[in-house]
């Protein structure tokens, strides 16, 4: 009798055993998983991170160029503007006028 009771603690110690090496085995392999999974989600920060840096650098390039054209555009229409009002010939109500707008506008403010 006595042998079988030892045979018996001797059967439960080998399966608490193999229990607790499983365990550890499985505890093994989802600390690896979760390793992994954080390697991956950092790479994914990282990779959406630059990809957004791109985003906005070309869109600046974009918006820089097309305040270009409009710029050019603008001035263009200035110049033609100009040279329009600089080959009429002016009467001197109408340079008088233009003296008053422009000219002493800026000190009857002041």
């Amino acid at each position: 009798m006595s042998t079988d009771y030892t045979q018996t603690l001797k059967t439960i110690k080998d399966a608490e055993e193999a229990s607790a090496r499983e365990i550890a085995e499985k505890k093994k392999a989802l600390a690896e998983k979760l390793e992994k999974a954080q390697a991956e989600a950092n790479a994914g920060v990282v990779k959406a991170r630059t990809d957004a840096e791109t985003n906005v650098s070309q869109e600046v390039e974009a918006a820089k160029v097309t305040a270009e054209a409009e710029a050019r555009k603008l001035v263009e229409s200035n110049v033609k503007d100009a040279e329009r009002v600089a080959q009429k010939k002016l009467g001197k109500n109408e340079f008088k006028k233009i003296i008053d707008d422009i000219l002493l506008s800026e000190f009857k403010g002041a």
